[in-house]
């Protein structure tokens, strides 16, 4: 998800170092069974065309493969996700590491790089017989965005420019957050931006992921959440406001496998697909899903062929 996006020079750094020192071995694997005998792969996605277009490109690299691959798309919302891998309905997913250090296992504390934050991640998930794929290059974090015609008119460039904008006497009657409704309650969320930045006057509506570019453009909110893959944001209609404080973390992907299927054959083409989903990669099919309507299966096939995969 033309890079519109928010900047975050050192967490951008730290990414970029970590990945390169993963580079040259994309074939490393966190220690599992050597046997892919029989191997089925129950593979699930969250709730949103990103995670679509994920979910397909590890299925179909697993397949390709020989490997069996279940295949359960559209499951939900990160705490959902996580219910249905940890009941057993599904035995990998592929998830945003900060979900997993801040989401599911609720960490106050948090690392300063990306490379520290991916071996948090694994680190809790290995105590609870999960494996833990290598991270994508691309990083996909929360964030927050107005019209551009507000970020102009209130001078926003800034989370702390919405806490400015909130006290003072231009405070528009809309000064609300439309956003998916776990957004409500995660410290990375909502109740973040209260703690963190003082945001106690900016209401909260809950929106389906689909419905809150609609609801700025027709001024229903004042601030929408995004993604910052998002392909709708390289139309120029909209300002992501800096998160200074970085209270949405570090957001590359990686995937989560339970132990007994996570062979040495499975882990290594999950690592392959990973180390080829740079920024570039990921807003590009983005946007042929987001703003083209194509279809993931088509769009994650058409990649994966052209990468060798």
């Amino acid at each position: 998800m033309v890079k519109l996006i928010r900047r975050r020079t050192l967490v951008v750094a730290a990414v970029v170092l970590f990945v390169a020192a993963l580079g040259s071995s994309a074939n490393a694997h966190v220690s599992a069974p050597t046997s892919a005998a029989a191997t089925t792969i129950s593979l699930g996605t969250k709730d949103f065309t990103e995670e679509f277009v994920l979910g397909q490109l590890y299925k179909q690299a697993l397949e390709h493969q020989g490997i069996n691959v279940d295949y359960h798309e559209n499951i939900g919302s990160t705490e959902v996700i996580q219910a249905a891998l940890r009941s057993g309905k599904i035995n990998a997913y592929p998830e945003y590491v900060g979900e997993i250090v801040q989401t599911a296992y609720h960490q106050k504390t948090l690392p300063k790089t990306a490379k520290a934050w991916w071996q948090l991640a694994k680190r809790l998930l290995a105590g609870d017989g999960f494996a833990l794929s290598n991270p994508t290059p691309f990083y996909d974090v929360d964030a927050i965005a107005v019209r551009k015609a507000d970020a102009t008119k209130y001078h926003l460039k800034t989370l702390f420019d919405l806490k400015r904008l909130q006290n003072s006497s231009q405070r528009p009657k809309n000064f609300s957050i439309g956003a998916r409704p776990e957004f409500k309650n995660r410290e990375e969320g909502f109740l973040g931006m209260q703690h963190v930045y003082g945001l106690t006057k900016l209401k909260f509506l809950s929106l389906a992921i689909g419905l809150t570019y609609r609801a700025l453009d027709q001024k229903k909110v004042f601030a929408i959440n995004v993604f910052s893959t998002d392909a709708q944001l390289a139309s120029g209609k909209y300002v992501v406001l800096k998160d200074p404080k970085l209270i949405f973390g570090v957001q590359n992907v990686a995937v989560i496998v339970k132990q007994d299927v996570a062979t040495s054959q499975v882990m290594g083409i999950l690592n392959k697909v990973s180390a080829k989903l740079t920024t570039p990669a990921i807003l590009a099919m983005n946007k042929a899903t987001q703003i083209s309507k194509q279809n993931p299966a088509d769009v994650a096939a058409k990649f994966l062929k052209a990468n060798g995969l």
